[in-house]
C-alpha cells in the first residue's frame, strides 16, 4: 500500500515508533509547503494522511487516481475539499473526539490563566513587584464558580469542557445549531441564543468549525454585546475571530482580556496585530498545543492503523465524515 504522510508535524520516526507495521508498506512524508512533491512524485498515493490544517485540493485529489482514504490527522479537516473527494469515490476520515479531554483542560487552563491575571503575575514577581500586585488584586479576583461559562457549539470538548466547568462550581449555558435537550440534564448546561449567551457569559468559549458561517464570527457586532468584564476563550480554530475586532474591543475595554490557544493565520508571526504589547496584559496565550497530549497522539495512531487496515480489508471506516 502507498501511504503519504502530508504533514508539517509528523516524522518518520515518530509514526513508525506508534504503528511499526508500517514498515510493510510504501510510505512517505511530504511537508505542507511542498504540494509540488505531493502532486507529482506521490500520484501513487493510495492512503493519504494529512496535517489537520493542510490542504487537499481538487488537484491533489485528481493528481492520485488510486487514492482510497484522506485521513486527517486531527478532528479538522476545513482544508479537504470532501464534496470532490466524495465524487471521485475517496473516503474522508478524521479523528474525531481524541482530544476532548486535552482541549477541554487548555480551556479550562484559559480560563483560570484569565481570572488569576496570570501574565501579569508571573511577570510582578520578576520584576520585585509580587506584594504591589498581591494588593491591588486584593478582594478582586473572582472565582470560576461566581461566573457563567457560556458555550458556542456542543461538540465532544465542549461537553468536557462543561464537564470541567461544572466541577468547579460555573454555571454553563450552551448555544448551538443544534439544541441538544436529551443531554442538557446530563452535563448540567442551559440552551440559549447567541445573543443572548452574549449577554450573560463571563467566559465566552468557541467550540465550532470553521465554515462560511463561523469564519470571523466573533466579530465588533460580537464584542460589543459581551459584557465588559467578559472574557473570549478559543481553543477551536483562528479564523473564528476577526483580529482587528478582537484588538479593537481590548483596546477599547469592549471586553475585560482573551485566553487564546489559536490564532490566524498561522504560523504566528511576530508582526500579527494581536501580538500588540498594548494588549500584552490582556491575553493569556498557548502555542496551539491543546490538543496534542500524549494521549492524544497514541488515539491518533491508534485510528490511523485501524482505518488503515480497514482500507486495506475493505471494511467500514471509523470516523468517516464523507
Amino acid at each position: 500500500m502507498n501511504i503519504t504522510f502530508y504533514s508539517n508535524v509528523t516524522t518518520k520516526e515518530e509514526v513508525l515508533k506508534h504503528i511499526p507495521k508500517l514498515n510493510e508498506h510504501n510510505v512517505r512524508f511530504v511537508k505542507l509547503s511542498d504540494k509540488e512533491l505531493l502532486t507529482g512524485e506521490c500520484s501513487d498515493t493510495q492512503i493519504l494522511i494529512v496535517d489537520a490544517m493542510g490542504v487537499v485540493d481538487k488537484e491533489v485529489i485528481s493528481s492520485m487516481p488510486q487514492l482510497k482514504l484522506i485521513q486527517s490527522e486531527g478532528v479538522g479537516y476545513q482544508g479537504v475539499d470532501v464534496d470532490f473527494a466524495e465524487k471521485c469515490g475517496v473516503a474522508v476520515c478524521n479523528n474525531k473526539g481524541v482530544n476532548d479531554t486535552a482541549v477541554a483542560e487548555d480551556a479550562l487552563l484559559l480560563m483560570l490563566g484569565c481570572l488569576k491575571n496570570i501574565i501579569t503575575g508571573h511577570q510582578s514577581v520578576y520584576d520585585g513587584r509580587q506584594m504591589e500586585v498581591k494588593k491591588a488584586s486584593f478582594g478582586v479576583i473572582k472565582e470560576l464558580s461566581q461566573c457563567t461559562v457560556g458555550l458556542i457549539g456542543f461538540g465532544d470538548i465542549a461537553r468536557v469542557t462543561a464537564k470541567y466547568c461544572n466541577a468547579l462550581g460555573a454555571r454553563v449555558i450552551y448555544s448551538n445549531r443544534t439544541r441538544y435537550k436529551e443531554l442538557e440534564a446530563e452535563h448540567n448546561v442551559e440552551y440559549c441564543s447567541i445573543d443572548e449567551l452574549l449577554r450573560q457569559a463571563d467566559f465566552v468559549s468557541l467550540h465550532v468549525a470553521v465554515t462560511d458561517d463561523t469564519r470571523k464570527m466573533a466579530d465588533k457586532s460580537f464584542f460589543d454585546k459581551m459584557k465588559k468584564d467578559a472574557y473570549l476563550i478559543n481553543t477551536s480554530r483562528g479564523d473564528l475571530v476577526d483580529n482587528e475586532a478582537l484588538l479593537d474591543a481590548l483596546l477599547e475595554g469592549k471586553i475585560a482580556g482573551a485566553g487564546l490557544d489559536v490564532i490566524s493565520p498561522e504560523p504566528v508571526q511576530k508582526d500579527n496585530i494581536l501580538l500588540d504589547e498594548r494588549i500584552k496584559s490582556k491575553l493569556v496565550l498557548t502555542p496551539h498545543i491543546a490538543g496534542i497530549t500524549n494521549l492524544t497522539v497514541e488515539k491518533i495512531y491508534r485510528n490511523i492503523q485501524e482505518n488503515i487496515n480497514r482500507t486495506i480489508s475493505e471494511m467500514p471506516l471509523i470516523n468517516r465524515v464523507k
